[in-house]
Formats: C-alpha cells, structure tokens, sequence
C-alpha cells in the first residue's frame, strides 16, 4: 500500500512538474508580458517544489523497490537529470523575459520541448520496462 501511495504520489508531482514546464516553454513562444511575472511566481510556488516532491519520491520508490543496483534505474536517473536541466534553462529564458524592460521577444523553445518530449518517453519506457 505504501508502495502505491508513494508512486502516485510520485506521478502526480511528475504530471504537475511537466505540466509547468510546457506552460513555461508555450509562453515563452508567445510572450505576452502581463503574463511573465505570475507564470514566474507559480513556477517558483508550483512547478520547482513539484520536481523536487517528483525525484524525493523517485528515490523513495529506489529505496522501496531496491533498484538502485539496476542499469535502468541509473539510465532513468540521466535522464531525468536532464529534464531538470531543461526545466532550469527554462527558468532562466522566463526570468529573462520578466526582467525586460520592454515585451519580451519570442523564444524559441520548440528544441526544448521536443528533448522534453524524448527524455519523458524514455523515461516511461524504462520504468515500465525495466529493460536492463
């Protein structure tokens, strides 16, 4: 039961997570500046503390399970490593366009949801696999 408390919650952070991300990464397509500084502020109140619960559970689910001496586990742990960066490029181009004293120009940010897109495929298919 703890078991699949802790992975639902792992999966609800996950969604809410990406889900920013993508809003962060739209917005930045079409900036609008009324809406730069409270995308910004949930950000910070909502997406960044849903990565941080997303990998907390993550590693309680290792923990639980006993996969950190599996391959796939180490692979996933990369990637997800690299969504985080992603998200942390996004914050920084969010910022950015925040502190512009005039509208923000348009970001393009089509690669980073496209490697978004890739690293959570991956992801899905290696949790679920278990290939290795």
């Amino acid at each position: 039961m703890l078991y699949a408390l802790t992975k639902a919650a792992h999966l609800i952070s996950l969604f809410v997570w990406v889900g920013g991300m993508t809003a962060v990464a739209i917005a930045l397509r079409h900036p609008a500046i009324l809406h730069m500084a409270p995308l910004k502020r949930y950000d910070r109140a909502v997406t960044t503390p849903a990565m941080l619960l997303a990998l907390l559970f993550g590693i309680l689910l290792g923990v639980q399970g006993g996969w950190f001496t599996s391959g796939w586990l180490g692979a996933k742990i990369v990637v997800v490593l690299v969504l985080a960066g992603l998200h942390g490029v996004l914050v920084g181009k969010l910022r950015h366009a925040v502190n512009a004293k005039a509208k923000p120009a348009a970001a393009d940010s089509s690669p980073i949801l496209a490697i978004g897109g890739v690293c959570l495929s991956v992801i899905v298919l290696l949790a679920s696999l278990k290939p290795f």
